[in-house]
Parts: C-alpha cells; sequence; structure tokens
C-alpha cells in the first residue's frame, strides 16, 4: 500500500472532516459538525493558526493529525499542540503513526517549536504506551478548562 504523508490542502476539506467525526466518536467527544467544519477550513485557510497533516493512499485519506501553536516560557517559547491524530482502524498497526510523528517532529524542528504536547485519555492505553515509545513522557499535571463564553 504506497502512501504519502502530506499537508492538508482546502481541497480535503470533506475527507478530512469526515476522519475528524470518526475520531471524535472512537474518543468519546461531543461532536457538532457545523462548529468543527468552521473551525477546520479556518485552520486550512490559515497557517499561523497551525498545520495538518494527512495519511494519502492515493483512494482515500486513512489519517490525519493536526498540530496548533501555543506559547509557553516554560518551554522557550512556541510550542506545538497536537490537538487532534486518528488513523482510521485499517491502517492502524502499519507504522503510519511513527511515520506521521516523525513528520511533525522534522517540521517543529525547522520552525524552532522546542516542545510537542498532546492529551490522551486516561483509559486510552494503547495509545499511551504507542506515544511513550516515541519519547513522549506524562507530567504530574492535570488539565483543566472552562468556557471563556
Amino acid at each position: 500500500m504506497p502512501v504519502q504523508i502530506r499537508t492538508a490542502k482546502l481541497s480535503d476539506f470533506a475527507r478530512i472532516l469526515r476522519l475528524v467525526a470518526a475520531y471524535y466518536k472512537f474518543d468519546g467527544i461531543a461532536h457538532d459538525e457545523r462548529t468543527t467544519g468552521r473551525a477546520l477550513r479556518k485552520l486550512l485557510k490559515d497557517k499561523s493558526l497551525g498545520c495538518i497533516w494527512v495519511i494519502d493512499t492515493g483512494r482515500a485519506l486513512a489519517g490525519y493529525l493536526i498540530l496548533t501553536y501555543n506559547y509557553d516560557l516554560e518551554f522557550g517559547g512556541r510550542e506545538g499542540m497536537l490537538t487532534d491524530f486518528f488513523i482510521a482502524p485499517r491502517y492502524r498497526r502499519r507504522g503510519l503513526g511513527a511515520q506521521m510523528i516523525a513528520a511533525v517532529r522534522e517540521f517543529c524542528r525547522a520552525e524552532r517549536i522546542g516542545t510537542i504536547e498532546l492529551q490522551v485519555t486516561r483509559e486510552n492505553r494503547s495509545a499511551q504506551a504507542f506515544y511513550r515509545a516515541l519519547g513522549f513522557k506524562t507530567w504530574d499535571r492535570i488539565v483543566m478548562s472552562i468556557e471563556a463564553e
């Protein structure tokens, strides 16, 4: 199966949105297609917000990864926030996830982004093991959030 890991184009919008819906269902994340679609379109158009990579099989998109930007003094300035990462079940366990992370790390090195952060649910032990195997480490912190509106 020849695949290409590449940055997403605006023409990938509908296919990425379908993958987002599958990911949110898998992870139990509330999903409003209108809101998500609006944010996805904006991200595809405005590179200052972040970047999206896709796994393109030539016939379908097998997965996607979204990296947005944050600024944190603790990590020396700009950091990457891996906000979404999903590979369709039939394409898993083929090394594609590690290739995606490698592509993102190379991008971050080129852009002088020193740290990549992500969140993973406590129950998703296989994802935690995958990330640890790639060198991610856990911190003794919890994520907290509040609606701004």
